[in-house]
């Protein structure tokens, strides 16, 4: 989905990857999209399953990585966070850790010339327009469980990414715990907060 043009810095991307669209994860993507439309802002929408995303970098790929060349399948992609001013990432976490296709849309679109710039020893971040960032993640277990059995999404989301984010200033997690075994008030009151987040800026 896309809403409106990808022109200008300005735009609320929502990167989702779950493959049911019936799932909560697609629920929570809703809520977002008619939160932050009524506020006016605009909304772009990537939904990595939904349009066939690709997370395997090829080996003809590889051996172009560091030079300024984006693959046509991701163009959109590309395009659509270089337009970013806030970043909403929706995912289950599945084996401890962030989803498979949404490692590969890091490791893919996230990438030199992009994200960053190598220079020598030093890496120079690229996407100094991005000041936001939300993180949303639906869990089976119940919280206990999870941080018994660790959730490789936190490290990620809390430390890994924001060093590549050299002007992000505010930064919000939700997490759904328990949906195996679902309390629906315990998920409304999370819910109602992600709108709250969404409403205004």
């Amino acid at each position: 989905m896309n809403f409106g043009n990808a022109e200008r810095p300005d735009a609320c991307l929502v990167v989702t990857c779950h493959p049911s669209p019936t799932s909560f994860c697609a629920r929570i993507v809703s809520e977002i999209v008619a939160e932050t439309g009524a506020r006016g802002a605009r909304v772009l929408v990537d939904d990595l399953v939904g349009i066939g995303f690709n997370p395997t970098i090829s080996r003809a790929e590889f051996s172009a990585f560091y030079q300024d060349r984006i693959p046509d399948d991701i163009a959109d992609l590309v395009a659509h966070l270089r337009a970013a001013r806030e970043l909403v990432f929706v995912l289950p976490v599945w084996m401890y850790s962030i989803p498979a296709i949404l490692k590969g849309y890091f490791d893919r679109v996230w990438r030199p010339h992009v994200a960053y710039r190598v220079d020598g020893e030093e890496i120079e971040a690229l996407l100094g327009h991005i000041t936001r960032i939300t993180v949303i993640v639906t869990h089976g277990r119940n919280k206990a469980e999870t941080a018994l059995v660790g959730d490789g999404s936190d490290l990620f989301f809390k430390t890994s990414l924001p060093s590549l984010l050299p002007n992000l200033s505010d930064t919000q997690r939700f997490d759904f715990y328990a949906l195996d075994t679902p309390h629906s008030s315990e998920i409304e009151r999370e819910l109602q907060r992600v709108r709250d987040r969404f409403k205004g800026v």
